[in-house]
Parts: C-alpha cells; sequence; structure tokens
C-alpha cells in the first residue's frame, strides 16, 4: 500500500507512522512524501524519527548504535532519519533527558530557518525574472512563496516546541506565545521604509524587487501571528 502525505512536523508524522503500525501497516519505505506500507501484526513496530547530520547518510557509529539498540533504520531522506523497532522489544525513546532534545529541537529549527532565508533569496530571484519579461516566473514565484510559509510556519512551531522544553528545563513558565510580533513583520516593514532612502542609487527593477521580497516576509509573518494566537 502506498499514501501521499506532506509533513513539516516530525512529531504529528512519528505519531501517524505508529497510528499505521497499530493498524496492521509498517512502513518499508518513502520517496517524495508517498510513503510504502506492507502488512503486519498489528502494534508490531515502534516508529521514531531522528534528524541527522549528514544529508542522505549517517556515520557507521550511528548505524552501530542503533544496532545495538535493536534498531532498524528505515528511511534516509534529507537530513530526516525514520526509525524502527519491535513494540515487543520494549519502549522506543530516542532522547530521555531535556538537554538532548533541546539540542535535538534546535538542529531541526536551524534547518528549517536556512531553508526559509534560501527560499527568499530565490523568490527574490523569480521576482526580478518576471520582470525582466518572463511570465513563467512569476508562477515559480508564488510556488516558492507558499514553501517559505510552510517552512517559516515549521521553523515558528519548532520555537514553541523549545520554548516548551526550556519551561521544562527550568520549571518556571513564560508568557511567549502569541504576544511577540514575529522577526519578520519587523524586518519586512524596517526594509520598507530604508529602500526610498536608496532609491536614487539603485535601478528601479531592483527597487521593485526589494519591497515585493520585504512584503512577502510581512505576509509569513502576519500567518506566523495569527498561528500563535490560535495555539
Amino acid at each position: 500500500m502506498v499514501k501521499f502525505r506532506l509533513y513539516y512536523n516530525k512529531d504529528t508524522e512519528t505519531a501517524w507512522l505508529n497510528e499505521m503500525a497499530a493498524e496492521g501497516w509498517a512502513l518499508t519505505g518513502f520517496f517524495a512524501g508517498f510513503y510504502r506500507f506492507e502488512k503486519c501484526e498489528k502494534g508490531e513496530y515502534i516508529y521514531q524519527i531522528d534528524f541527522g547530520d549528514k544529508l542522505y547518510a549517517v556515520s557507521n557509529e550511528y548505524r552501530e548504535l542503533m544496532n545495538e539498540l535493536g534498531v532498524e533504520i528505515m528511511v534516509l531522506w534529507g537530513y530526516w532519519i525514520i526509525l524502527r523497532k519491535k513494540a515487543a522489544d520494549g519502549p522506543f525513546e530516542l532522547y530521555t533527558d531535556v538537554e538532548s532534545e533541546i539540542e535535538h529541537y534546535r538542529k531541526i529549527r536551524r534547518m528549517f530557518k536556512a531553508v526559509t532565508i534560501l527560499g527568499l533569496i530565490c523568490f527574490g530571484g523569480e521576482v526580478l525574472s518576471g520582470l525582466m519579461g518572463n511570465d513563467f516566473a512569476w508562477i515559480f514565484g508564488i510556488l516558492i512563496l507558499v514553501c517559505i510559509m510552510i517552512t517559516a510556519n515549521a521553523a515558528f512551531r519548532t520555537d514553541d516546541v523549545l520554548a516548551d522544553l526550556e519551561e521544562k528545563k527550568s520549571g518556571i513558565a513564560s508568557e511567549r506565545r502569541g504576544k511577540n510580533i514575529p522577526a519578520l513583520i519587523s524586518m519586512g516593514l524596517l526594509i520598507n521604509c530604508c529602500v526610498p532612502l536608496v532609491d536614487d542609487s539603485i535601478s528601479a527593477s531592483i527597487s521593485t524587487v526589494i519591497h515585493i521580497l520585504a512584503i512577502a516576509m510581512m505576509c509569513v509573518g502576519l500567518v506566523m501571528l495569527v498561528q500563535r494566537r490560535k495555539r
């Protein structure tokens, strides 16, 4: 059986894989959003998702450690590592202390933020190409902007997970959700206010690209703010 899903939250994806296993479907492969399953005993496996240090690869030390723990490496996709273990062998937890969990989610946040920044750069290139007469560039620009919103949202959700873990570590609750204006909104406003000051030094097309990028940043920031207030 093959199912198509797009997940940007590894905890949600892990929960879904374990639900499938509980129903008697074991993950055997993954490619670009397509999950391949085969029949198994209900609840036979427990799945976990880890975040590696290399693209599509893990170290020999990591493989040896997983073998010692009785864990199978099922999928290597980007930095994502999908693992499984026989439920009969006992509980399956990758990180048993708060410190290691915090470091784990910090790596995930850095990845999402890097992808968001790269997306903004690509979006700017497509806008510039569109202004030069390439109509297809606007279509690609819209698709890239959607991806930017998704990855930025994932980064902010990871921020919330980290905040929860920091509270758990310190035992002190914070009042952060929904009250801070996302940095993207502030940055977008600042850029839009500063660009007119240098309009005489740059071409009209470059000025337009910068304005559109700033507006895109503010749109992403507004989406993040709405998402935060809902939680």
